[in-house]
């Protein structure tokens, strides 16, 4: 009986450790986001392709809630779903002519990649430290981005300039550490690197257009839990 008093004791006390934490954190983003474009032209069965990469200033206001859940020895776990909304503020490119003389040489053109919000979800897992009061953790999770592509090209022999432009769905993979210091509002710190490969296709009469774009990234945002 004993033994079942003091295992029922244990019990409660990891139970009661184990009890969710919810959360609504609230962001400014700012981070530097590296575009490479790639154009491909297939005309009866021969190609030729052109890259071109921009970098830039990314900024962004992130809406995120969810759970964290205290373990025995003080570690955690959680999840949570995450709302972004981008400044939309351009990236712009300019794709090198290919002079090979072949009927599928790429054309000069201009192109640009605007992000114009994302939803997804992370998964967290860390440590509390300093008796709860700071907690430090990974994170890790992926996206759905609404986001703006556009590759255009000028016939260098009648100067003539044609422009592909589409909203496409871009899913960037976010890996990423952050820290949570417990005052009277709690304040989050957080640092993550993001990379996602889109590909789109145009057929045309007698030609087909690859575009590709990899899009990569790092942000840092400071945070405040509305309530926890």
């Amino acid at each position: 009986m004993r033994l079942l008093a003091v295992t029922g004791l244990f019990m409660s006390v990891d139970a009661a450790r184990a009890q969710p934490g919810f959360y609504l954190r609230l962001a400014p983003e700012v981070g530097r986001i590296t575009v490479e474009h790639t154009k491909k032209v297939t005309i009866q069965g021969g190609s030729s392709s052109s890259m071109s990469s921009s970098s830039g200033l990314a900024l962004a206001g992130t809406l995120s809630g969810g759970v964290r859940l205290s373990l025995p020895g003080n570690w955690l776990v959680g999840g949570e779903l995450v709302g972004v909304v981008s400044s939309r503020r351009k990236l712009n490119g300019t794709i090198s002519p290919t002079t090979s003389g072949n009927i599928h040489d790429v054309w000069p053109g201009r192109w640009d990649f605007s992000d114009l919000s994302e939803l997804g979800g992370n998964f967290l897992f860390g440590r509390a430290l300093a008796a709860g009061r700071s907690q430090v953790y990974l994170f890790s999770g992926m996206n759905r981005a609404w986001t703006e592509f556009a590759s255009g090209g000028t016939n260098p022999d009648t100067g003539v300039a044609g422009e592909d432009r589409e909203r496409l769905a871009r899913w960037p993979w976010t890996i990423g550490a952050g820290t949570t210091l417990r005052l009277k509002w709690p304040v989050d710190f957080r640092v993550r690197y993001a990379r996602s490969l889109t590909d789109w296709i145009v057929d045309t009469e007698g030609a087909r257009l690859d575009y590709r774009y990899k899009a990569s990234g790092v942000f840092f945002s400071v945070g405040v839990h509305l309530f926890d």
